[in-house]
């Protein structure tokens, strides 16, 4: 084909019918771009009409997209204009499901994958403009984010599908200092996030096959802690490795502050040796004229830090094949609400 021709094609591709019929055929423009490996320039800056419902059943809203938008950013808008985010928010993972009209049929698609595509290759690859979500039952625990068999586990069934050991795991709801009752059931929707702490409140129960952990670097937990939406960094003073975690969560009162800085001295043997207890940054005070568990204050790095002497029982130490930076902090929060284990 000429270029004057490819032009022409394009022009055709530029027609409004096209950009507003949502079920107007594909232009041979787009179509060929499939085979060529790029969208004609002139169509790069087309918007086109797209829809989207909640499956299986739900009313369709549209809106514009550009060709260009890759399947994750049209995907993440047609969540916005069903008034239902994907969960995890902000993720390039999302738990919930992309499913389309497919061109030559009336059924809706298998889940789509390779969300990092351009809309203009999915609809040349076969989609429609007609797009579903199936939404799942995602919760959270701790930093971790995974769909629920059922609304109605109990704790201790939450827990081990998620990877928790409950005889070693007890289960919260944010901020909570009572454990939920281990085998009461649940009534779990979308997005409920609970907190996990190591202090073995549930009692024994069949042991859980965790993920492998223990070769891990303490810069692949941060890095992990990060990805999970915690603002936590390394730093180093004086030879010795902390992480710094900003904005912890606290209730307040009976803390002066809603969220405080904690420091967690890194030995050089991480992950075999564990992390145990923790600093917080000073200033702060507790409603009952004393902080919980502090033993003394430091300056560390210029700043003044006071040591919580907060450990793991003898019954159940840090094992570095089940516990990571991220159930270290959740242990942390155990000490400043006074939950879990008297130490």
């Amino acid at each position: 084909m000429t270029s004057d021709h490819k032009s022409i094609a394009v022009d055709d591709a530029l027609d409004g019918q096209w950009l507003e019929d949502i079920d107007a055929g594909l232009p041979q423009a787009v179509a060929a771009a499939e085979v060529e490996g790029r969208l004609p320039s002139k169509a790069q800056h087309l918007k086109v009409q797209v829809g989207f419902r909640e499956l299986p059943h739900g009313h369709e809203a549209k809106f514009k997209a550009s060709l260009t938008d890759t399947l994750l950013e049209v995907f993440a808008e047609g969540a916005q204009q069903l008034g239902k985010p994907l969960l995890p928010p902000g993720s390039n993972h999302p738990l919930d499901v992309l499913r389309c009209r497919e061109r030559r049929g009336e059924g809706w698609s298998d889940p789509i994958t390779g969300l990092e595509r351009p809309l203009w290759l999915a609809l040349a690859q076969g989609c429609s403009r007609h797009f579903g979500i199936e939404y799942v039952l995602a919760v959270k625990i701790n930093t971790k984010w995974a769909i629920a068999p059922s609304s109605t586990m109990t704790p201790r069934e939450l827990l081990t599908s998620f990877g928790f050991d409950p005889s070693q795991f007890s289960l919260y709801k944010p901020d909570s200092t009572e454990p939920l009752p281990a085998d009461t059931a649940l009534s779990l929707h979308r997005g409920d996030m609970f907190e996990a702490q190591k202090d073995g409140r549930y009692g024994a129960s069949a042991a859980v096959k965790r993920p492998s952990r223990g070769s891990q670097t303490i810069e692949d937990d941060v890095q992990g802690a990060v990805e999970a939406g915690i603002d936590a960094r390394l730093v180093t003073c004086t030879a010795q490795k902390y992480v710094e975690v900003n904005r912890v969560g606290v209730p307040s009162p009976p803390w002066s502050l809603d969220k405080l800085t904690l420091l967690i001295a890194v030995p050089a043997t991480y992950p075999a040796g564990g992390l145990d207890a923790f600093y917080i940054e000073l200033p702060v005070s507790h409603a009952s004229g004393a902080i919980p568990y502090q033993s003394q204050t430091a300056q560390i790095d210029g700043r003044s830090w006071g040591l919580i002497s907060w450990h793991y029982q003898p019954s159940r130490q840090w094992n570095p094949l089940h516990d990571d930076l991220s159930t270290h902090i959740e242990h942390c929060r155990g000490a400043l609400l006074r939950r879990g284990v008297t130490q």
